[in-house]
């Protein structure tokens, strides 16, 4: 077992929300830690514009850093492209916690310019954030509704992949699973799974990673089943293909395929296995990619943790 993260591989994302997200298709993607690819271009802060209330996802408790956060300038915002011929991006998603959350920039907004780069595709904005350092305060020139607007960013590191999931999703309700096909068990939708503990992997045939996971997942599922936990693996594979993996991999649990790739993208699975916690209210605890040792007593200290838990108000963050 490795003593540091170890994550099998990325998925090669669809055009669209997923930007300017890339990486392998072949289980031969080894990196050595938990990679850091950028979910459409992530990096920002504030300025002296009228400031507005952050957006709604800055409401869920905050959400600490794992690991060292790389050189790589940060802004911390997912985008899009915007209709064909129109210049901009169009942010669809601000993390908490970011340089663009604390600059208040919000979903919707359209990123014309960074430090006077004219952006055309999410690319771009990557690009364009690469002509400065740390620490940088970079103008932003933004258009928001009828309104053309000009923000300022002080960039910053760009955290680990596996932070980045933490920071998109840690206490905020699960997005929801439809449109998938279950090849092995029951459950179709979380909707189903209300009231009890979620653990939620994203896996593929060609992940060896996985195949390792697998059998801990199993055993949890086991162990745990009675008190409330179920495990659910969603693959962009096709059921046949995704079938004869899980038969070699000996996974018990419920399995579906995911072949558009919707639920996919919607969790930002681009880097596998990931592991997503679910508590009793639908809410995600916490978020694992790859495989390392230390990370998986720590996942499952907290599902023990949450099986013990009953319905509770307030959402916690898990996991420092």
């Amino acid at each position: 077992m490795p003593s540091e993260p170890v994550a099998a591989g990325r998925y090669r994302p669809r055009a669209g929300a997923w930007g300017v997200l890339v990486g392998c298709v072949a289980a031969s993607c080894a990196p050595a830690e938990p990679p850091a690819p950028v979910p459409h271009g992530f990096e920002m802060r504030p300025e002296p514009v009228p400031l507005e209330e952050p957006p709604t996802a800055a409401a869920a408790p905050a959400v600490p850093l794992r690991y060292p956060a790389s050189r790589r300038p940060w802004l911390g915002v997912e985008v899009e492209d915007l209709p064909s011929g129109l210049p901009g991006v169009r942010i669809v998603r601000v993390l908490r916690g970011s340089p663009a959350a604390e600059a208040a920039l919000q979903p919707g907004d359209e990123l014309l310019s960074v430090g006077g780069t004219r952006l055309d595709a999410p690319s771009d904005l990557v690009q364009a954030l690469g002509r400065f350092g740390l620490a940088a305060d970079v103008p932003l020139s933004v258009k928001r509704g009828s309104e053309h607007r000009v923000f300022r960013a002080t960039l910053r590191g760009q955290p680990q992949f596996e932070d980045l999931l933490r920071l998109a999703f840690v206490g905020l309700e699960a997005p929801t699973i439809s449109g998938v096909v279950t090849f092995q068990g029951e459950a179709a939708s979380l909707a189903e799974l209300r009231g009890k503990v979620v653990l939620l992997e994203f896996w593929a045939s060609w992940c060896e990673v996985c195949r390792y996971l697998a059998p801990v997942l199993g055993r949890w599922q086991r162990t745990y089943r009675p008190a409330g936990l179920e495990v659910v693996g969603v693959t962009i594979d096709p059921p046949d293909v995704a079938a004869k993996a899980a038969a070699r991999a000996g996974m018990s649990y419920t399995l579906a395929s995911d072949a558009g790739g919707d639920v996919t993208e919607n969790y930002l699975a681009s880097q596998i296995p990931a592991v997503f916690v679910i508590d009793r209210r639908g809410i995600i605890a916490d978020v694992m990619v790859g495989v390392a040792q230390a990370r998986l007593d720590e996942v499952h200290a907290l599902v023990e943790r949450l099986l013990d838990e009953r319905e509770a108000g307030g959402a916690r963050v898990h996991g420092g």
